[in-house]
């Protein structure tokens, strides 16, 4: 591979990660946090990448600059050395490509259905809930506060989760919005059983972003990573996918 392909390569990655992190594609991939560094480390890539290609180009010989055997024969052996460079450089074009062409959405119910584990086990106390009626919640405060804390800061408060739908097999459907620690490859769901949903004309489909109004309500299941916690629906509406899906 020759120098000049490298810092071809090199710029297309660094223009692809620019690309998605100056607006808001980034946070279907990691978290808002890493945003920064995303802007960085392509501002990075792009830099070295054209000045890789300006030297490549300064260094190449002029047409009218004869070459002697030697040098000849030394540009042989680079070009076949260049030409033994390691070929997987040219997969790093794939996620440009993808990124370029088919910008892959955020993780939905496909994923979320596949996952088990609803929250991660924590012994540290609840602070009491913020002023408010219904209080917005994300879906995870509110499974690690039913779970782990036993529902004690959700006694007597209504709450709004939003979330979207996950079918299940008996025809219910469970609220559920996925987690990030760091980035898309570490996501897990948290899901929420609504109970007492009201009547509808038509069901919701899957994947159907909604905002559920309800108050907490026991669970007879024991507090284990897997346990779902209920809302008792007090209202629901949909509405559109947030910017950033996840909690």
């Amino acid at each position: 591979m020759t120098r000049e392909v490298q810092s071809i390569i090199l710029l297309l990655v660094g223009i692809a990660t620019l690309r998605i992190s100056w607006g808001t594609a980034y946070l279907n991939y990691v978290k808002e946090v890493m945003r920064p560094w995303l802007l960085l480390s392509g501002a990075i890539l792009v830099v070295l990448g054209a000045w890789l290609l300006i030297d490549s180009l300064r260094g190449r010989p002029s047409p009218e600059e004869p070459e002697g055997e030697d040098e000849s024969a030394g540009a042989d052996a680079s070009e076949r050395h260049e030409h033994a460079g390691p070929r997987a450089a040219w997969l790093l074009l794939l996620p440009v490509l993808t990124i370029f062409l088919v910008a892959p959405p955020a993780l939905g119910a496909y994923s979320a259905s596949r996952d088990t584990t609803n929250s991660i086990a924590t012994d540290r106390s609840m602070a009491p809930l913020p002023p408010g009626d219904p209080v917005p919640l994300y879906l995870s405060d509110y499974v690690t506060r039913a779970v782990w804390d036993e529902g004690r800061t959700l006694v007597g408060r209504s709450v709004a989760l939003t979330g979207f739908v996950l079918a299940q097999p008996d025809g219910s459907w469970l609220l559920t919005r996925l987690q990030l620690t760091c980035c898309a490859a570490d996501a897990f769901a948290s899901k929420v059983r609504p109970i007492n949903l009201p009547p509808r004309d038509k069901p919701l489909v899957e994947g159907t972003w909604v905002t559920v109004t309800g108050t907490w309500v026991p669970s007879q299941e024991a507090r284990t990573e897997e346990a779902i916690p209920q809302v008792d629906v007090t209202g629901i509406e949909v509405v559109d996918a947030p910017t950033n899906p996840y909690d």
